[in-house]
């Protein structure tokens, strides 16, 4: 049966990236005598990961047939006002969307060595992207890219997946709603080990990054 393990929720990002600050939240948990050795370096290093500005963090589960054990986090990033792109409300007057990109990242663990895995590691993720203009047919392929581009500093493996480009229809009083979007899923064989675990925190990060990428201009997201 899949476990979720939590990590500590609202912790500043500044006091991670330094590495010296302390919260409560921080504080070593006892490993539960069930729980291998490789699951719970994994576990640790996503409680001490450095969070992503810009992104909301949050647990989820993971559903039990999915792997032995698990870790899941839902993202968030900051809406970003596109001002390349207009729609026209019920007066008659411009605005411009306000867009985000959301998703989540489970990395999911076998006691027993996967032969489709190639590990007993494997990274599930999800991504709702934009799609400022609803007729760019090279949009997804465009993400696909940039994805494995964020996936090559997690040393990704064997990544396979689908980009799906989504359209929307709204009805009564919803104003403003996107006309088209994209919906990435994917999955990857993780290989950076240390001490005999993965370091989940990292991977989790790549995707935190490649998710605030594509709402932000190239000037704003630092070169990691």
């Amino acid at each position: 049966m899949a476990d979720i393990y939590a990590f500590p929720l609202g912790t500043p990002t500044a006091a991670r990236a330094n590495g010296k600050e302390s919260h409560a939240a921080d504080m070593p948990m006892n490993k539960p005598l069930d729980v291998p050795d490789a699951v719970w370096n994994a576990v640790l290093s996503v409680r001490n990961m450095q969070r992503v500005n810009g992104v909301a963090y949050r647990e989820i589960p993971i559903p039990c047939a999915l792997a032995d054990f698990g870790i899941g986090v839902a993202l968030e990033g900051s809406p970003y006002l596109d001002e390349k792109t207009y729609f026209r409300n019920d007066r008659g007057m411009m605005g411009s969307h306000c867009v985000k990109a959301d998703g989540w990242i489970m990395v999911l663990y076998s006691c027993e060595y996967r032969d489709d895995w190639h590990s007993h590691w494997r990274c599930v993720a999800f991504a709702s992207l934009p799609l400022p203009h609803e007729e760019d047919c090279l949009a997804p392929s465009m993400y696909w890219d940039s994805m494995l581009d964020r996936l090559d500093g997690a040393h990704a493996q064997d990544v396979s997946g689908t980009v799906t480009v989504t359209r929307n229809t709204a009805f009564g009083l919803i104003r403003n709603v996107p006309r088209a979007g994209c919906e990435l899923r994917v999955s990857w064989t993780p290989l950076d080990y240390a001490d005999g675990g993965l370091d989940a925190g990292a991977q989790v990060e790549s995707w935190a990054w490649f998710l605030r990428s594509m709402t932000q201009s190239e000037e704003d997201v630092p070169v990691e």
